[in-house]
């Protein structure tokens, strides 16, 4: 169609990044590199997935140059699971010292509120393998999701945000209201206004507020960043002494120096289409406003083109395709 990246500032975009978790472009230097990172932060299970990704791209390149490195990367991070597990067998009260805490001091900050396939938790105390629905876990832990499986959680004590995930995402929630993405996109939403939240990839450090009940979608990109679509409510976003607001259909890329020019998604579409508010039994809660949304953006809305963004890869581009009309 000829359009250019820059003409499509306003265009209204069939967003596939939150329907279909990871980042099908991805390199295979790219997720050996996510599995090294989350095997030095001892997140065994997540580096495992990424480092047997990475040899699933290799495996039939026996001149690969990265091959040896992910075979050897995979040995290591399973042999440090192991002996991590064996530690956690043998620990006992007296050993505790600056070590993982017994499971039953572990305080009820979140509750979970919905779960399919597997969820782990890690750090502060014991490892949990399973969580399941209308359990509870503290601030500090560690979630890590696997392949076919999703989460739904809320803060606990005063119910200022909900969080959902799916498929091969680990976050980490270490002080209140403040959430580390290590990978994955995420679903967040709060019923109170005058809500700030901080969250925080591998280079960006966003502050997320708003007056207003707000919800929206944010997932890291392989730059080390995050992009966020605002879904309800008037959203202001900060970071790195810049500030920028997000409507309901708007995306913005948060990149490690500054925010993208923002773009209109359909939002019609990303109900349909998205795992993150169709995986689970039960939609989010503001699934109904989420329709009006769509309908008045429909009505507002004229000229549609069918595209997609993808990923960011550096520091300023990002990717945009257009589809040929049928």
């Amino acid at each position: 169609m000829g359009i250019k990246i820059y003409k499509l500032i306003g265009l209204y975009i069939c967003i596939q990044f939150f329907s279909y978790t990871g980042f099908s472009q991805d390199t295979v230097e790219e997720i050996f590199q996510r599995g090294i990172k989350l095997e030095k932060e001892k997140e065994y299970i997540g580096a495992l997935w990424e480092l047997n990704k990475a040899m699933g791209m290799v495996k039939r390149n026996y001149n690969h140059p990265l091959r040896e490195k992910i075979e050897e990367a995979i040995r290591v991070t399973k042999g440090k699971m192991v002996v991590a597990r064996y530690a956690a067998r043998r620990r006992g009260p007296q050993n505790l010292g600056d070590d993982l805490q017994p499971v039953e001091n572990e305080p009820a900050d979140f509750i979970i509120k919905q779960v399919f396939g597997t969820a782990l938790a890690r750090k502060v105390w014991d490892e949990r393998d399973k969580l399941e629905v209308d359990e509870y876990f503290g601030i500090g832990r560690t979630i890590t999701i696997l392949p076919q499986g999703g989460i739904e959680l809320e803060e606990n004590q005063n119910q200022s945000f909900s969080l959902r995930c799916v498929e091969a995402a680990s976050f980490g929630l270490p002080a209140e209201n403040q959430i580390l993405l290590h990978s994955g996109s995420y679903c967040i939403h709060t019923l109170h206004g005058s809500t700030s939240l901080n969250i925080s990839s591998t280079f960006v450090d966003l502050e997320i507020k708003s007056d207003d009940p707000f919800a929206f979608m944010i997932g890291v990109t392989t730059n080390g960043g995050m992009k966020v679509i605002g879904l309800l409510g008037k959203i202001s976003l900060a970071m790195n002494g810049k500030k920028e607001q997000v409507l309901p259909g708007q995306l913005v890329f948060c990149l490690p120096e500054e925010f993208s020019r923002k773009m209109d998604v359909e939002l019609h579409t990303l109900m349909i289409t998205s795992k993150l508010l169709n995986s689970f039994k039960q939609p989010v809660f503001f699934h109904k406003k989420l329709g009006q949304q769509a309908l008045l953006q429909g009505l507002r809305t004229q000229n549609r083109y069918r595209t997609t963004v993808g990923d960011v890869r550096g520091n300023k581009n990002f990717e945009v395709n257009v589809f040929p009309e049928d």
